[in-house]
């Protein structure tokens, strides 16, 4: 008899488990696609629920951080549900059993459960009954987390439903755990990316065969070539200027032998440009790993280093007879060789060095030394010193103390600068002041006699009875002495225009024998008042010229009234004109009180008038020299003086160019 009851079951196993592989083979279809982890999990999910016909199912994941289970999919639950699942701890509830007890928990009826006493609010709040929690595992067999599965009435599973979630619970283990390894690489690349991003040096790694495989951004900076260029390419082709040099034997020898290498290589870039790198390299699985860093700064701060100590050892060589050390006393420590170099000193340096110095700064040369060791600060003094040729030399000394931590002195360190230029600058630009001071003492004393005499004729004429002859001399007082005036006013107009450079010349081709001649009779008057004999000598041919007249007679006139000025009463003036092979020589020679040969060099400097007498009575603002100086070599000539002393007399000289026809042209 047939049991139709057993054959019923049997066909519907058989009809359960043929659906159950459609379903499997639907989710691993699925599953195949590129959808994200939580997409692939809520297939997981609606598949298991089908198999145990329910709509309930979540997945929880173990969150170390949080040392908690957290929903990482669900099926069926409402946001409330989601929430009170989240953050259970391992031995909590089904799930946290589950996977704290690595094995499998099934609930059969939460009302009937103490186990899950604490759950039951939750479970009646969703109309919860049952549910099992089936723990899955990674590759190493460390638990990741747990399927569950809710009923709404009390349920056992069957050994089909448990086996289908344990089917299930490996599928969800397997995503998780390659999701968790693929974030890993992900993550370990982008580090490894960034840190070679990041890299200052460049890196490129070659195979065995020297092809180029990986290059960092700074390597592809460095090459200033697309990677795309280089990926491939075989190293000795793209650059084959060290294949066969010492860089290229490295290179082979740490590939063969597998040993690192370590060398600095002058080298030219595709532009052109050249630079320095130091290359590191190291043998790696796939070849080589060739690292290059850029140092052609670091090579040119130390060329910079290099060339600033050779400077500064030639700078001290050239300055070491001018560079000196004492210790904290004051005894010399170094430099003794140098000042005796330079001043030829041959005593006891420590108590005679200065010796060599001028008499008249000795002693306050001295006393600035011990002043300084005193003060402790660093000084400075001038003075001046007798070089080995004889030649004294102004010399600034400066002195600087190198103290230690607390401020003692250990060493002064000094140097001595030659500022002899600079001195005799300063020098003569306060001769060139006291010459202005004096100039403008001797022109308020040139102005006041006239000022005085005029201001004293003026009165008499208004207070004098109207007598003809008296207001005819007193008129004559104020014309003289107006005409004095006017000359200095002139004088120093033309000192203006010479200084500034405004003298325009009106020249023209001229005689200068009229030059002379006028230039006589304008002071004829003054040397007869002197009773002066005038002898003057020209030639019968004439001398041409090409100047300007008016000025040219100034510049005889004020040799000749210059002459009379400083020749006592009844003196010789003698005037000559000779003919040279190119140019014409005009002298004026007097017999008369002389100059002092120190002054001559300054003589015809603006605002100099040589001390000729001890008074006042000649007059003068010491002008009329430096005009002729300056007029005759607007002239293209120039002008001298000579005299062998005090009342010896002087002799001034102006040489002139003869006209040349071209000149004319011009």
């Amino acid at each position: 008899m047939i049991n139709y009851e057993n054959v019923i079951s049997s066909s519907h196993d058989e009809v359960n488990e043929i659906s159950d592989w459609k379903a499997l083979h639907r989710l691993s279809t699925a599953l195949l696609k590129a959808d994200t982890v939580h997409q692939k999990l809520e297939r997981i999910l609606r598949t298991v629920v089908e198999f145990h016909q329910t709509q309930y199912g979540v997945i929880l994941f173990f969150d170390q951080g949080r040392d908690a289970l957290t929903v990482k999919a669900s099926v069926g639950l409402v946001e409330s549900a989601v929430e009170g699942l989240t953050k259970v701890k391992p031995g909590q509830g089904c799930c946290g059993l589950a996977f704290a007890e690595r094995h499998r928990v099934i609930i059969e009826d939460f009302e009937s459960n103490d186990a899950v006493a604490q759950f039951r609010p939750w479970a009646a709040q969703h109309s919860f009954r049952a549910v099992y929690s089936t723990p899955f595992y990674d590759a190493d067999g460390d638990a990741l987390g747990v399927l569950s599965v809710y009923f709404d009435k009390p349920h056992k599973p069957t050994l089909r439903e448990k086996e289908l979630a344990d089917i299930c619970a490996t599928t969800i283990a397997l995503i998780l755990d390659r999701d968790r390894s693929e974030t890993e690489l992900r993550r370990e690349r982008d580090r490894r990316d960034q840190i070679l991003g990041g890299m200052a040096e460049g890196l490129c790694i070659v195979d065995h065969n020297f092809n180029v495989l990986e290059m960092n951004d700074t390597g592809v900076r460095i090459s200033k070539r697309p990677f795309y260029e280089l990926s491939g390419q075989s190293y000795w082709a793209l650059w084959p200027e060290p294949a066969n040099s010492e860089v290229g034997q490295l290179y082979r020898k740490a590939m063969v032998e597998r040993v690192p290498v370590h060398l600095e290589n002058r080298w030219e870039d595709p532009t052109g440009e050249i630079g320095w790198y130091e290359l590191s390299v190291y043998p790696i699985d796939e070849g080589l790993a060739l690292f290059f860093r850029d140092i052609t700064e670091r090579k040119k701060a130390e060329e910079a280093v290099r060339d600033s100590e050779t400077r500064y050892r030639l700078l001290s060589e050239s300055l070491s007879q001018l560079v000196w050390r004492t210790d904290s006393q004051g005894v010399i420590v170094q430099g003794g060789e140098s000042w005796r170099n330079y001043t030829g000193y041959k005593g006891d340096l420590q108590q005679g060095w200065h010796e060599a110095v001028h008499p008249e700064d000795r002693e306050k040369a001295r006393e600035w030394w011990q002043a300084t060791l005193v003060s402790s600060e660093i000084s400075k003094f001038t003075f001046r010193v007798l070089r080995q040729d004889g030649k004294y030399r102004y010399l600034e000394t400066r002195a600087v103390p190198w103290k230690d931590s607390n401020g003692n002195i250990k060493e002064w360190i000094g140097s001595c600068e030659d500022v002899t230029t600079s001195a005799l600058h300063e020098g003569e630009l306060k001769l060139a002041n006291q010459r202005k001071d004096h100039f403008l003492a001797v022109l308020s004393h040139e102005l006041r006699n006239p000022l005085s005499a005029t201001r004293m004729a003026a009165q008499l004429l208004g207070t004098s009875p109207a007598d003809a002859a008296r207001v005819t001399q007193l008129s004559e007082v104020i014309q003289r002495q107006v005409g004095h005036m006017s000359r200095l006013v002139e004088d120093l107009v033309d000192v203006s225009r010479v200084s500034q450079g405004l003298v325009l010349l009106d020249k023209h081709a001229i005689d200068l024998r009229t030059i002379v001649k006028n230039a006589v009779e304008q002071v004829t008057p003054m040397i007869a008042a002197k009773n002066h004999l005038l002898k003057m000598e020209i030639p019968v041919h004439e001398c041409k010229v090409y100047g300007d007249r008016t000025r040219l007679v100034q510049v005889v006139c004020n040799l000749l009234s210059n002459a009379a000025r400083y020749t006592p009463d009844q003196g010789n003036i003698r005037v000559t004109l000779a003919i040279e092979e190119n140019h014409y020589l005009l002298t004026v020679v007097d017999n008369g009180i002389g100059i002092d040969p120190a002054a001559i060099t300054e003589i015809f400097d603006f605002y100099v008038q040589a001390e000729r007498s001890t008074d006042r009575k000649n007059g003068g603002l010491g002008l009329g020299l430096a005009l002729v100086k300056s007029l005759v070599e607007l002239h293209g000539g120039n002008v001298t003086a000579m005299s062998h002393g005090k009342d010896l007399g002087s002799t001034f000289t102006i040489t002139l160019p003869q006209l040349v026809t071209t000149k004319l042209l011009t």
